[in-house]
């Protein structure tokens, strides 16, 4: 399964999963397109202010970047962007934890 998608599938589920909602999220915008590259983007927008986007492309493997945001429950605003490829997924982001700094300074250097 595509990261991407399981990303929104992760948010879409967890809005409908919200107690509270008794009507249906609209949908403001959901923009995608694809072409014959394996190059893509997405746009959506709902109702409740779940925004998310991203754009990719093939290049000896999957590259792509996008962000992502919403209000928490406990009203918390997240705003997360990315980028994914052959580093990795690299997210960004101010409610992400950050690790402290090492107890000591590296000296050792590794060459692969």
């Amino acid at each position: 399964m595509n990261f991407s998608l399981l990303i929104l599938s992760v948010v879409v589920a967890a809005a409908a999963a919200a107690p509270g909602y008794d009507t249906p999220i609209p949908i403001l915008k959901d923009d995608r397109s694809q072409n014959a590259a394996g190059e893509y983007t997405f746009d959506f927008e709902t109702g409740n202010g779940i925004v998310r986007s991203e754009a990719g492309r093939q290049a000896d493997g999957q590259e792509s970047s996008g962000a992502f945001s919403y209000t928490s429950p406990d009203g918390t605003p997240v705003a997360i962007s990315f980028t994914a490829g052959a580093g990795g997924y690299q997210p960004e982001g101010a409610v992400l934890p950050v690790a402290p700094p090492l107890p000591y300074e590296r000296s050792d250097t590794f060459v692969h």
